[in-house]
């Protein structure tokens, strides 16, 4: 069986180690910051994406809009912008934090007759802030994920992933530092061309819900 790899000896380890811990988890995703949205394929140089994302977890509510560029043939980058809207024991209007991001991600195995999977790899950086509030984050991880054709051509895309993320807290009187490993599941289906919505699961550093839409120019 052969595998079309776009990478050298170093990236064939890491993928090696990557693939384990994904099958190990059980997870067939991405390497956003403070989202994920389907596929592990990166955006192609004539198609950018914009999208936009709700998330809901224990008193949170995140919103969040992105944008994907095409980088090379096996790559793109990511930008995104988030709000959270936490509540509070303290604030009767709850607290709000804004931020953004960017990522990177690298195909690493192309999905095609020998090889079941699209599987990436990438990381990136994000922050948060509010008057007397900064939180940084930095998810490293890998991505899988599998395109399913249904019979009228519009794709079904579940996908999945393990990242582990490092999160740095300053806070008005105190600092944090947590690192945790952090699981994604979800799946996309186009409803129009180029589009699709979405809805994944993260466990890990957040536990959250969210659902979403992204689109192709």
């Amino acid at each position: 069986m052969r595998i079309t790899l776009h990478t050298g000896a170093a990236r064939v380890r890491a993928l090696f180690l990557v693939t384990m811990i994904i099958v190990c988890a059980g997870l067939p995703a991405r390497a956003q910051v403070f989202y994920s949205t389907p596929g592990a394929k990166p955006v192609t140089d004539s198609s950018p994406a914009l999208g936009a994302v709700a998330g809901f977890g224990d008193n949170i509510i995140r919103l969040a809009a992105f944008a994907r560029f095409n980088f090379s043939d096996y790559s793109d980058l990511g930008l995104e912008v988030v709000y959270d809207d936490v509540e509070s024991d303290f604030e009767t209007d709850g607290l709000g934090f804004w931020g953004g991001g960017v990522d990177f991600r690298y195909l690493i195995v192309e999905q095609n007759e020998s090889a079941p999977l699209d599987i990436s790899l990438g990381g990136g950086a994000g922050f948060q802030v509010r008057s007397d509030f900064l939180h940084v984050r930095v998810p490293l991880g890998g991505t899988a994920s599998r395109d399913f054709i249904l019979k009228d051509g519009r794709r079904i895309v579940p996908y999945g992933g393990v990242f582990l993320t490092i999160g740095y807290t300053d806070y008005t009187s105190a600092t944090d530092t947590e690192v945790d490993v952090e699981l994604r599941l979800g799946v996309g289906a186009e409803i129009i061309r180029n589009g699709s919505i979405f809805a994944a699961f993260h466990a890990g550093i957040d536990e959250m819900f969210l659902l979403g839409f992204n689109a192709a120019l």
